[in-house]
């Protein structure tokens, strides 16, 4: 009898050890080196403990993430700032976990002053009219004329083609395409590409113009139910900062995995162009601060691009 009753206790704690289960968050990302550290978080094994499941899902235009979040099918994504303000806007219930100060270049067929006020031909941005790579830039100029004629694609890889080709002078772009264009016009150099540069930082353009505010124009943001639990959210920023540390220290692994969950990226990551995967967040009131001062500035461009109106301090989960 004894035997029995120490067999059915074991039982009952290896039951209980089994049904004990964390929540089942689903992200999203585009093909940015952001990506990766979420992708790191949805793997099987992990050298960092985590109270929650992840499942990725890329992102490879604005129209394709809209579909994603009205549609419920995604819990949190990468997202600008001004899209968040947007939704919130527009009745879809979220808050800004993380801000990332993402690298973002002008890369130009030729060397040149870091400055945009130097900057003269044909300017590339990613997407159409009225999508943030343009009102992005406009905000940092403040809207001035300037000697450049604007021409919009469908995505950063065809305005790098473009830049190849001859048919752009410039263009903006992230990591890591700004690495792999350099990459490429290297390699094409010999039969006539011009051999692409790193001509102004947006980071910096953006703080020459406005000093004392760092660029806060990307974020992860949460959606529906999930955003209103702030110790899921504080989990989440904690198990970031951990699978950022490990996407740094294990570059290979990291690259493999994301080969598995998003091929378009991993093929950029793959070129060898770039060396290190180095995300920079933002947290505490001062980003939320650069973060509201940033969708000012898109604001003043254009309202609808923000959802007609600023938000206030309830769109911000971002820590202290």
């Amino acid at each position: 009898m004894k035997i029995l009753l120490l067999i059915a206790l074991i039982i009952s704690f290896t039951g209980s050890a089994q049904c004990k289960e964390f929540p089942s968050l689903i992200f999203s990302g585009p093909p940015i080196a952001e990506s990766v550290p979420l992708i790191a978080m949805s793997q099987n094994m992990r050298a960092w403990e985590q109270n929650f499941e992840v499942k990725f899902i890329p992102w490879h235009s604005p129209d394709m993430l809209r579909a994603m979040i009205v549609g419920r099918q995604i819990d949190a994504a990468i997202i600008t700032t001004a899209a968040a303000s947007t939704l919130l806007n527009k009745g879809i219930h979220g808050r800004i976990a993380l801000l990332y100060e993402s690298p973002v270049w002008i890369v130009s067929v030729k060397p040149g002053p870091d400055t945009l006020e130097s900057l003269k031909g044909t300017l590339l941005f990613p997407f159409g009219p009225g999508e943030m790579p343009e009102l992005f830039f406009k905000a940092t100029t403040g809207n001035k004329a300037n000697n450049l004629s604007i021409k919009h694609t469908s995505g950063a890889l065809e305005a790098v083609n473009l830049l190849l080709a001859g048919k752009g002078d410039h263009a903006m772009l992230s990591e890591p395409t700004v690495s792999v264009a350099i990459s490429r016009s290297i390699a094409k150099h010999s039969k006539g590409a011009p051999l692409l540069v790193r001509r102004v930082s947006m980071c910096k353009a953006w703080s020459r113009a406005f000093p004392g505010h760092t660029l806060a124009a990307t974020s992860m943001t949460f959606f529906g139910e999930k955003s209103d639990s702030s110790k899921l959210v504080q989990n989440f920023r904690k198990t970031h900062k951990q699978a950022c540390k490990w996407v740094r220290e294990n570059p290979a692994k990291a690259l493999a995995l994301t080969k598995q969950k998003f091929p378009a990226l991993a093929a950029q990551l793959n070129s060898g162009a770039v060396k290190e995967i180095n995300i920079h967040t933002l947290s505490g009131k001062k980003a939320q601060d650069n973060a509201l001062f940033f969708l000012s500035r898109i604001n003043n461009i254009s309202p609808a691009a923000i959802g007609g109106t600023m938000p206030k301090s309830d769109l911000f989960e971002v820590g202290q």
